[in-house]
């Protein structure tokens, strides 16, 4: 099995708000009343206002690109962003973030909070720590340390930006967990006694493998369904449809989200589909959606 090691980057950025902007850090939100610029620590947390607020910001534009996987599925890395909604909607924002230039911390950052705050929906919600769990849109975010920590084995993580996927190589570099980045080496392995690895992967979550049809027990994601909405209309109707697609019928998805209008949300997720089991959309710093796909009739 090819394993990886690179070395982890710990470095502050800087960040410029605006008088319009708030900034969260440990639940209390602080108006910034001039320009002025703010030191982010690592797993500092953004608020709703904050996305809300730089979301209506920067169209950037560039081309598309596509990479080919080893098997016969080739993934599309969809980055044609002509359409986009928001800086945060670009693919070229996420590339220049994990390469360390963007506003946030590059090498870890808990996407609106922790898994303190949503880490007993998993639990009570994926009891059998032997699910199969795909976590898109996965960038710095800790997650992966969270779940192999409270024991979860089975866990497949993808991100549009090959950057991030090499930040959770280093997260993932100096713990005692193995990972790869092929599939393959991972199904050849089923066999063996030892550990799982995580399986880190590029892949775009509005264009995944064929192959993954009714593959995952359970999907999790953090802000990946948010920045999917704001790089163009339709794009979040393809990702929830892939969701549905390589879910289990049964299957889990917890979605943390603030930046999808609820109504859009509600039409998307719509009953013929998916049971709600917990509608995030009154809760006040991001929404925690917990939703079952319907068997298949």
């Amino acid at each position: 099995m090819r394993m990886k090691n690179m070395g982890s980057r710990k470095s502050a950025f800087l960040v410029l708000f605006s008088s319009t902007y708030c900034y969260q850090n440990s639940d209390i939100i602080t108006p910034c009343n001039s320009w002025i610029i703010q030191e982010l620590p690592t797993r500092t947390s953004i608020s709703r206002q904050v996305v809300h607020s730089i979301s209506s910001s920067i169209i950037t534009r560039y081309s598309t690109s596509t990479i080919n996987d080893e098997d016969e599925d080739e993934i599309e890395i969809d980055d044609d962003d002509d359409n986009a909604k928001s800086l945060f909607g670009t693919k070229e924002y996420w590339d220049e973030l994990y390469q360390g230039r963007g506003d946030f911390p590059s090498d870890e950052y808990q996407w609106y909070f922790g898994f303190e705050k949503y880490g007993k929906l998993v639990m009570e919600n994926l009891p059998s720590k032997n699910e199969e769990i795909l976590l898109p849109g996965i960038g710095n975010d800790p997650i992966l340390l969270d779940l192999l920590q409270k024991g979860y084995t089975k866990l497949t993580a993808t991100d549009y930006s090959e950057f991030a996927i090499e930040r959770q190589i280093d997260l993932l570099s100096y713990q005692p967990y193995p990972y790869s980045t092929e599939e393959d080496e991972i199904e050849e392995d089923d066999d063996d006694d030892g550990p799982i690895p995580t399986l880190l992967l590029q892949m775009d979550a509005r264009k995944m493998k064929s192959m993954w049809t009714n593959k995952f027990d359970a999907i999790i994601e953090k802000g990946a369904l948010d920045a999917i909405h704001l790089s163009g209309d339709g794009n979040f109707e393809r990702a929830v449809k892939e969701f549905e697609r390589t879910l289990k019928p049964g299957g889990i998805l917890i979605s943390v989200s603030g930046v999808v209008p609820p109504e859009l949300r509600k039409e998307v997720f719509n009953l013929q589909s998916w049971t709600w089991i917990r509608d995030g959309t009154d809760d006040l710093q991001a929404g925690c959606f917990v939703l079952k796909k319907k068997p298949i009739v």
